[in-house]
């Protein structure tokens, strides 16, 4: 008889649930035209270039609360809702303040973005320690997950094309990818299967 083994797998918020780039973009060159498209965004440090670190902390915050005026990428909620069916725990995690977990939440609920957990700090890498598997688009979360061999994966973007870690073109693409590892990695693993 196999027993299940409960899988969980940590999945980032921005620019892999939805797309905060086009937002961002958006807002910053309000203030600062000479902005650099998101094509160009090859770290996060350049965006304090064109904008002063608390501007730029003030539009992501406000964004962030109004979160609800903004629709997921198209395959989120297949993608969460398969995690579930195949029997994963879901943290969705990300680097917010705490003051917008009620917004962060409502638009998951709004969008029927299945979870289990909703982990909002400023280090969201003190759940590595216990989880099969990092969603992400930052290059040091998808580093560090790498780094403490966890499975690991993101969306394809201008500022992690340059890492050693794989990268895909949607999250039905990640998924199938976390399908396969499941079983490469844990022969006896029933999730997925």
């Amino acid at each position: 008889m196999q027993i299940a083994l409960m899988r969980k797998v940590i999945v980032d918020i921005d620019n892999t649930l939805w797309d905060l780039t086009a937002e961002l973009y958006a807002r910053i060159r309000e203030s600062s035209p000479q902005m650099v498209p998101p094509e160009k965004w090859y770290n996060w440090d350049l965006l304090t270039r064109y904008s002063p670190k608390q501007e730029f902390y003030r539009i992501l915050k406000d964004i962030q609360r109004e979160q609800d005026l903004f629709p997921p990428y198209p395959d989120a909620a297949l993608f969460l809702s398969s995690l579930k069916e195949a029997g994963i725990h879901i943290i969705i995690a990300s680097h917010r303040d705490v003051e917008t977990f009620a917004a962060t939440s409502a638009w998951l609920n709004k969008h029927n973005l299945v979870f289990d957990e909703l982990y909002l700090s400023h280090d969201k890498t003190v759940l590595f320690t216990d989880c099969w598997a990092v969603v992400d688009d930052s290059p040091k979360a998808l580093a560090k997950a790498a780094s403490a061999g966890i499975l690991h994966a993101g969306l394809k973007e201008a500022w992690n094309e340059g890492g050693d870690y794989p990268l895909f073109d949607n999250l039905m693409e990640i998924y199938r990818y976390l399908k396969d590892q499941c079983g490469y990695c844990q022969p006896n693993c029933v999730n997925f299967l």
